[in-house]
């Protein structure tokens, strides 16, 4: 007695373009790869129900650990993989697709997929696990950016061996085609060495509040691979190149701590108390709320001015992007404190004194130069004299003496 058997054909074509797989079964292993099929839904959708179960809410205030975002990341790829490798196996093994068929390839390609983004996903919270738990190292967001493209040349090269791809043609030409890209992408493998260098100098890391050279200040949002993107006070983004900031100054005023300190001038008139001064000044900051109890404020007797005793109140904030802020309070403060006390704050002033000409001035100095006599002054003979030192005229007479013509007289 034999059982029935029922034919099944698969539609993948070999290289003369027959069937591949043709292959008879019978009824009960049908039945049993059914079961198996069935068996491997179930499974899958047990795990993916575990991982749910396992995954409880988060209370408010409760962080996440490495082992929730890994399970996070994990249960659903985990089912899918079940059910497709027990679907695979199952047809491989009742002998209905080769093991180098077009559908274990593709099962397996698949998995690979599924797999390298689960890994990449994973990576990425654990950085972010490992960053805000509060240890003494952290990582910098670039190390994700390696980690993602580690992971998608894996499982490049995994699919490459799957599907038996020949790359030696590709091989022969990298020598050339890595000059190539070499000089074409040298301002992005600087940025990328300049990321690294930068996270290993230590110099910042998102949050920070970081200051240039050319005066622009903001706070680090991100770091990547090519370059770092800084939010301005103004809430402008400013993407920075990584190579720049490597070969700039950078100013991290949140380092070692995100207190920071502010300087405050004040001037008072002399003849104040600096006592007084410096009791106000201590007091304003006690009251004011932007500024911390903890290091104290002080006042500093800087020097004697012109005009003013200088002084210099140094008080510290939370957030170096609060400096503007607390000056602003600061000041306002002072200056209330000061008029309610009397105490006058100076400012240049500049006195003209002009000078008055005497009653008894009877003289004038007059530096014009003699006029020079001129042609026609030469010719009539009306020019100026010397005078001998006399003011009387020679003869005695109000008129000057006049001479007697020469040359012959007129009788003659």
């Amino acid at each position: 007695m034999t059982l029935p058997t029922r034919s099944w054909r698969w539609l993948q074509l070999d290289g003369a373009g027959q069937p591949a797989v043709s292959t008879a079964l019978p009824e009960w292993e049908w039945l049993l790869l059914s079961l198996v099929i069935v068996g491997s839904y179930l499974l899958a959708r047990l795990v993916h129900w575990a991982g749910r179960r396992y995954l409880r809410p988060l209370e408010e205030d409760e962080p996440t650990t490495f082992g929730r975002a890994a399970v996070e990341e994990i249960y659903t790829p985990l089912a899918i993989s079940i059910l497709l490798i027990g679907i695979s196996v199952s047809l491989q093994t009742f002998g209905i697709v080769e093991a180098e068929s077009l559908l274990s390839n593709a099962v397996a390609t698949a998995l690979t997929v599924l797999w390298a983004r689960a890994a990449i996903r994973i990576g990425s919270r654990w950085l972010e696990v490992a960053n805000g738990s509060g240890n003494d190292y952290e990582f910098a967001p670039i190390f994700q950016n390696f980690w993602t493209i580690g992971m998608v040349a894996v499982a490049a090269l995994v699919v490459v061996s799957i599907w038996n791809l020949q790359v030696t043609p590709f091989l022969a030409s990298a020598g050339v085609l890595g000059i190539v890209i070499g000089f074409a992408a040298q301002d992005a493998i600087g940025n990328l060495i300049g990321g690294v260098a930068l996270y290993f100098d230590n110099t910042y890391k998102p949050g920070d509040v970081i200051l240039l050279e050319e005066g622009m200040r903001g706070t680090v949002v991100d770091i990547g691979i090519r370059s770092t993107t800084v939010l301005t006070p103004e809430n402008t983004m400013v993407t920075v190149p990584n190579s720049v900031l490597n070969s700039t100054q950078v100013v991290n005023q949140t380092a070692p701590r995100r207190h920071i300190r502010v300087d405050v001038p004040v001037s008072a008139a002399y003849g104040t108390d600096y006592e007084t001064v410096e009791r106000i000044a201590i007091e304003v900051c006690e009251d004011a709320p932007m500024v911390r109890d903890s290091p104290k404020p002080r006042l500093l007797f800087r020097e004697f001015g012109d005009s003013a005793l200088i002084f210099e109140l140094q008080a510290y904030v939370a957030h170096p992007l609060a400096e503007i802020r607390a000056v602003d309070q600061l000041n306002r403060r002072i200056y209330d404190r000061f008029a309610e006390a009397g105490i006058t704050i100076p400012f240049p002033q500049r006195e003209l004194s002009f000078l008055e000409e005497s009653a008894d001035a009877d003289q004038r100095l007059d530096f014009r130069e003699p006029d020079k006599p001129t042609d026609e002054d030469e010719r009539t003979g009306d020019r100026d004299e010397p005078m001998d030192g006399r003011d009387e005229p020679m003869d005695g007479r109000d008129g000057p003496a006049e001479s007697a013509p020469s040359g012959p007289s007129p009788d003659k």
